[in-house]
């Protein structure tokens, strides 16, 4: 089923007219800001939840400020292609696809004709039809301008690996996850974009390797903007849940500018360490970085600049992490009262949940 022809689809002429209007319309990072839900309820637990009313409120601050809505397929399209898109650039997804989706946020998204996505986990789909949308009601969305993207069948955590299996067996354990829940999909929806969201944003090398050889998109779960260089078998995106919901910081989040950088170490995010090391190198144009400031759990930490020829940073973090899965989150101050921001995301598959 197509989408109707909304007016956040009418992207080449939307582009036309910003370019008509001069380079200040459009960033030159070309760069765009991911929001990442699960439940819009005051039912479910907080740490995955925000209530009807915060997420009334973030909508309302897109639409008050100037953001343009944009469908995620598209906006990677751009952003791999070297096109342009407009300056404060927002991508809406849901991860699980719960039936608060369709109750409470499907309305307000249809009243503001914007798109957005639901990353669906298809194994889930009919167990429980009071926490789960259906069919029925993930078509009715699609019909409205709703992608449906890939969230695995069963939302296993996909760096686990049982007794004694080999990696050859876990990678097809990994891909069978994968490929089976993008077959439903394209059975029941007729969708097919190959944008694969990691259950719980756990994913390491193999698994990017396998992502794109398959063709996909990665999608994670660490904060911050995306652009021209982006890891495309990990995108970064801002959750929004819990004590993440506060209007407090969302105008803040979804201002941020993408950094500038020429690498990033280590490459994958798997590690034993419970306050691993990092390295950044910017490019020569990166601003603010006399100002470049990391945090682990909300405690500050050390970046150290390596070589100025370089521009190379070393993040190290005092924090003794004992969770699954952490980040350290860098900013620097950028123009308009905005900031730089990149996430560097950690999982240590050792400690299980």
């Amino acid at each position: 089923m197509q989408p109707p022809l909304i007016k956040h689809y009418l992207i080449p002429l939307y582009l036309g007219l910003c370019i008509a209007m001069g380079p200040s319309t459009v960033f030159s990072q070309n760069q765009a800001v991911i929001l990442q839900y699960h439940h819009v309820s005051t039912q479910m637990p907080a740490i995955t939840s925000l209530s009807p009313d915060a997420f009334s409120e973030h909508m309302n601050y897109l639409e008050n400020n100037e953001f343009t809505v944009l469908r995620l397929e598209d906006v990677i399209s751009s952003l791999k292609s070297g096109q342009p898109i407009p300056d404060k650039t927002a991508v809406i997804t849901f991860d699980d696809g719960y039936t608060s989706v369709y109750d409470v946020a499907f309305p307000v998204l249809m009243a503001l004709e914007w798109p957005y996505t639901v990353f669906v986990t298809t194994g889930l789909v009919g167990s429980n039809d009071s926490l789960y949308a259906t069919w029925d009601q993930l078509r009715e969305m699609a019909g409205h301008g709703a992608t449906l993207a890939n969230h695995t069948v069963t939302h296993p955590y996909l760096l686990d690996r049982s007794l004694n299996q080999t990696e050859s067996d876990w990678l097809a354990q990994v891909r069978q996850e994968i490929v089976e829940a993008e077959n439903t999909l394209v059975e029941q929806t007729g969708q097919n974009h190959k944008l694969l969201a990691y259950p719980y944003g756990e994913y390491n090398s193999e698994i990017q390797e396998l992502v794109e050889l398959l063709g996909f998109t990665g999608i994670g779960q660490h904060s911050g903007p995306i652009s021209t260089i982006s890891d495309f078998t990990a995108l970064p995106r801002f959750p929004f849940s819990g004590i993440y919901a506060s209007m407090n910081t969302f105008p803040t989040k979804v201002r941020s500018l993408a950094f500038d950088l020429v690498d990033m170490m280590p490459l994958s995010p798997a590690t034993s360490s419970t306050s691993p090391e990092a390295s950044l190198i910017f490019a020569s144009g990166q601003t603010g970085l006399a100002q470049f400031t990391c945090f682990n759990n909300n405690e500050r930490i050390r970046s150290e600049l390596q070589a100025n020829d370089e521009r190379r940073y070393l993040v190290t973090s005092h924090v003794n992490n004992q969770s699954r899965r952490f980040r350290y989150n860098c900013t620097a101050p950028g123009e308009n009262d905005r900031y730089y921001w990149v996430s560097i995301p950690w999982v240590n598959p050792e400690i299980r949940e």
